[in-house]
């Protein structure tokens, strides 16, 4: 009940998050690339006529590294694809820009095929370097059991080295439907609705069975369509835990309807 590796790739790839680009043949890498992806997971670079990356068919290795949505949030690490770039023109060049305009609505897709160029990755290496856990946090997996109530699995590891996505995952793969609101919806948790969010995030954590002290309060870190990752001080250290959603979430109003009760309840109360 958490994203898989193929998936965080895809939702990075599909980020709104800069990349950065590294050629053999060109003398340094290039910064802050905006990009987005297709329906198959290529790569399609946003660039101006006359940029190096714009100028013939080459190599690259293209890295977009995860903006945690909070300061104190985990970064889940960044993604590499290598493959060969290619300029786009014509219908593909359109095409392309329509993919991006998905979630990256950039007014120089409205100038393809004049001052702004399109370049295509197609995929041939996929590579996750997750975030490494360390040694003082714990990560574990909240799940519903077959009687309703949460259940606690072991300790997850983190990974330490690049790890390799097989290609068939990569492109099957979905992006998760609720990156692009993570970020405005922890922040508006946070300051808004603190009230109703922590003591229902204590509940979940002690029916699951985790021992909390009476005046301690779970912190929300990171969100997707698998779940909420949250924080709790453990000693010295902070123990981080995930509540998930079951099923998973299939889209941002889903998660709407399903937090409203939880958030608004006391207003429903009234009625």
């Amino acid at each position: 009940m958490q994203p898989s590796r193929a998936e965080l790739a895809r939702t990075l790839v599909s980020s709104t998050t800069t990349a950065t680009v590294v050629a053999e043949d060109l003398p340094a890498a290039v910064a802050d690339v905006r990009h987005g992806a297709d329906d198959d997971g290529r790569v399609l670079l946003l660039c101006h006529r006359g940029d190096p990356l714009a100028i013939g068919p080459r190599d690259v290795s293209v890295r977009v590294a995860d903006e945690p949505p909070l300061p104190f949030s985990p970064s889940w690490g960044q993604v590499r694809v290598s493959g060969r770039a290619t300029p786009l023109g014509g219908d593909a060049a359109r095409a392309a820009a329509d993919s991006i305009a998905v979630t990256l609505p950039d007014p120089d897709l409205l100038d393809v095929g004049h001052h702004t160029v399109i370049v295509e990755v197609a995929p041939s290496r996929v590579t996750l370097l997750p975030r490494r856990v360390e040694p003082d946090e714990a990560l574990r997996s909240h799940t519903p059991s077959p009687s309703g109530g949460p259940t606690a699995d072991g300790p997850s590891i983190g990974w330490d080295d690049e790890l390799a996505i097989d290609l068939a995952d990569y492109r099957s793969a979905d992006p998760d439907p609720i990156a692009s609101m993570e970020r405005s919806f922890l922040v508006d948790l946070v300051d808004h609705h603190g009230p109703q969010l922590y003591p229902f995030l204590r509940r979940q954590l002690v029916a699951s069975g985790v021992g909390l002290p009476a005046d301690c309060l779970p912190c929300p870190l990171r969100l997707d369509r698998y779940g909420l990752l949250v924080s709790v001080p453990d000693g010295d250290a902070t123990a981080c835990y995930r509540l998930c959603f079951t099923p998973p979430l299939d889209g941002q109003q889903d998660l709407l309807d399903r937090l409203h009760p939880v958030l608004f309840h006391h207003q429903c109360d009234h009625h």
